[in-house]
């Protein structure tokens, strides 16, 4: 699949271009005038081992996006140094940084992809929500000018972008969504073993009840492997999952003590949003506001 181009355009090849952030970006390119590929699994096409029409288009590349499982993208970049020309962008789309960025390190004497640029994105957000105003987190593997404009690009998409590297972006994210989902899932399962009915849960239930039901309904309602894929690749993940134990227990010992013990244990539970404890109330008051409509 291609689009029609213009004499400044990029020539962009995107594997994986079938799956949601691929094609986002694939339109996203296209809508720039750049010429776009898509090579998918789906149609035959394997980023591991290209055949002959896959790897001539890879030589004539600006940008290469690998928006395809981890370990597909780990195997590919090790063929990349011999297909792509130095000056080219790869794009890594994963959920986990740390690997990959240890998978480029150690080829790095070896000429990665020429010792070309090497970045990785991740929308933290569903790319069916759309990119503008959304935050997507950058790490820059291997540097250079394709670096930059990709970041350009991003922004004037109306992205918000944020940089960071490979070891802080999966620390972080396994709060921002390993831990989250946990916690939305764990709820749901815990309404099971209650056993309470979903008709009178639904006509009882307050704003954060409806709130806690509508993420769950929207992660429960999700592509299994993406959800799994957040609890089971990014290794901080099973230090989130401890820690939402631990805090459990934390709260039945704060209840089982006196108001002192729960003031405390509130205390301590605010003091993770830092700074930004008025602007999550507000945001909570308008969510609120919206239910009672």
């Amino acid at each position: 699949m291609t689009s029609s181009s213009t004499p400044d355009s990029r020539s962009v090849v995107v594997a994986g271009g079938a799956g949601a952030v691929g094609t986002m970006l694939a339109d996203l390119w296209r809508g720039d005038g750049d010429t776009v590929h898509v090579l998918d699994a789906r149609c035959g096409d394997d980023i591991r081992s290209p055949g002959p029409e896959a790897s001539a288009l890879l030589g004539e590349a600006d940008v290469v996006v690998l928006a395809v499982p981890e370990d597909v993208a780990l195997a590919a970049v090790k063929s990349m140094s011999t297909l792509l020309r130095p000056t080219a962008l790869l794009v890594e789309t994963l959920s986990v940084k740390s690997r990959f960025s240890s998978a480029v390190a150690e080829l790095a004497g070896d000429a990665v992809h020429g010792g070309g640029p090497i970045v990785g994105i991740n929308p933290m957000f569903a790319p069916s929500l759309g990119l503008s105003g959304r935050t997507v987190a950058v790490v820059v593997h291997q540097d250079g000018p394709g670096a930059g404009r990709l970041r350009d690009d991003l922004a004037r998409w109306g992205a918000r972008v944020e940089m960071t590297t490979a070891d802080r972006h999966d620390h972080v994210c396994a709060a921002v969504q390993a831990l989250t989902h946990a916690t939305i899932l764990a709820f749901g399962c815990a309404l099971t073993d209650l056993g309470v009915d979903a008709d009178e849960t639904a006509a009882l239930a307050t704003p954060p009840f409806a709130t806690m039901s509508a993420l769950l309904a929207r992660v429960t309602g999700g592509t299994p492997e993406v959800y799994r894929d957040v609890q089971a690749s990014n290794p901080c993940a099973p230090a989130a999952r401890e820690a939402l134990a631990r805090a459990v227990s934390r709260v039945s010992a704060a209840s089982a003590g006196d108001t002192e013990d729960f003031a405390a244990l509130l205390t301590e539970a605010g003091g993770s949003l830092g700074g930004y404890a008025d602007d999550y109330a507000r945001l909570c008051a308008q969510m609120f506001e919206g239910l009672s409509r």
